[in-house]
């Protein structure tokens, strides 16, 4: 009796942790289904409402017209051909042998001229006397800047017979010259006149003209050689005694008629014609044909602007080059005139394109 009841609070512990081994899940001590038990969801409303749009002003935007922009204006202008036929009227007197020397030597100074002006030049020589009817003189009678040794060919085509029939007739030799038939294509002076040349006379005499007709006529006449509206294409210079007494040539004082007489009619001509006069008495003749050979430039130096430019936009090119803004070497803008000049060492060459492109100005409020 004593063993069995030591051993009932044994017993008694044993089923407690029996027991509570057990899976209550299972509902059986490891033999069940094990089911967790988890507590429902809880679920939370949900209100399916329009989105909201925020229509506060978040930048402002400002339209606003586009800058204005000058307005570029393009002027292309072509330069002159220079291209110049000369004549040249010479008193083959024998009181003219000294002059025509005179002549001959200042001659080379007077072709370097032309050629440093872009001059396209044809020379001929005939000579005052009606006895050779206006013909060309000369092998070579028509002297170019490619003609070898042009001074030479000069001389022999001023160089006369010291006996000659003296009857002096420059202006109608010189009509003669420059008409039908000799420049016919078959005539002894077939292609000295060339289309859309300018046209130079230049009479070297020591006596007056003695041709039928008045000066006026002769002027009228050569001004109508290159056409209508091409007046000013056509000049006579003078080389003859001085309006209106006349005057010695150097060492001509102490001969008897060494007077060279006024020359009223070559010179009537010359100032109806815008041409050159000088002295047949100068020691030399360089600075008049110096003066001829400016006036027979026929390239422009100044151009003139379409429009009023804004002149610190304005750029100028000579055939697609550049040219710098430069009083010797370049151009200059002139207010007064609207105008680009070329006033220094530069001149846009013969046939060449200028472009004048700048901004228009914009006209004061």
């Amino acid at each position: 009796m004593h063993a069995r009841s030591a051993l009932a609070p044994l017993l008694v512990a044993l089923l407690v942790i029996s027991v509570s081994a057990c899976d209550t899940v299972g509902n059986e001590s490891g033999l069940g289904e094990a089911r967790p038990v988890v507590a429902p969801p809880k679920l939370s409303p949900i209100d399916l409402l329009p989105p909201k749009v925020d229509r506060s002003v978040t930048q402002r935007i400002e339209v606003r017209n586009p800058a204005a922009l000058a307005a570029i204006q393009v002027d292309v202008i072509k330069q002159a051909d220079g291209i110049v036929d000369i004549l040249w009227v010479v008193d083959d007197s024998g009181s003219m042998k000294d002059e025509r020397v005179r002549l001959s030597d200042n001659f080379t100074r007077f072709i370097q001229e032309l050629n440093t002006l872009q001059v396209n030049y044809q020379i001929g020589v005939i000579s005052g006397n009606f006895v050779d009817k206006g013909v060309l003189r000369g092998t070579t009678k028509i002297i170019t800047k490619n003609t070898p040794n042009a001074k030479d060919v000069f001389v022999a085509n001023t160089t006369f017979p010291d006996s000659r029939t003296r009857w002096e007739q420059g202006l109608k030799m010189m009509q003669l010259a420059l008409s039908s038939p000799n420049t016919d294509p078959t005539g002894p002076n077939a292609g000295f006149l060339r289309p859309g040349a300018a046209l130079a006379v230049i009479v070297v005499s020591d006596a007056d003209d003695l041709s039928f007709g008045e000066p006026a006529y002769y002027a009228r006449w050569l001004r109508g050689v290159k056409g209508k509206g091409n007046e000013n294409l056509v000049s006579f210079s003078t080389i003859a005694g001085t309006v209106p007494d006349g005057c010695y040539p150097p060492g001509e004082q102490v001969y008897f008629g060494g007077l060279a007489d006024p020359a009223f009619r070559y010179t009537t001509v010359s100032q109806k014609t815008g041409g050159i006069i000088g002295s047949i008495c100068d020691t030399s003749f360089e600075q008049t044909l110096l003066q001829i050979a400016a006036a027979l430039n026929t390239l422009r130096r100044v151009f003139p602007l379409s429009l009023v430019p804004d002149a610190s936009t304005i750029t100028v090119k000579v055939n697609g080059t550049e040219i710098p803004q430069d009083v010797v070497n370049g151009w200059k803008y002139r207010a007064d005139t609207n105008s680009i000049s070329f006033l220094g060492a530069y001149v846009p060459p013969p046939g060449a394109i200028i472009t004048l492109q700048y901004a228009i100005s914009s006209p004061s409020p």
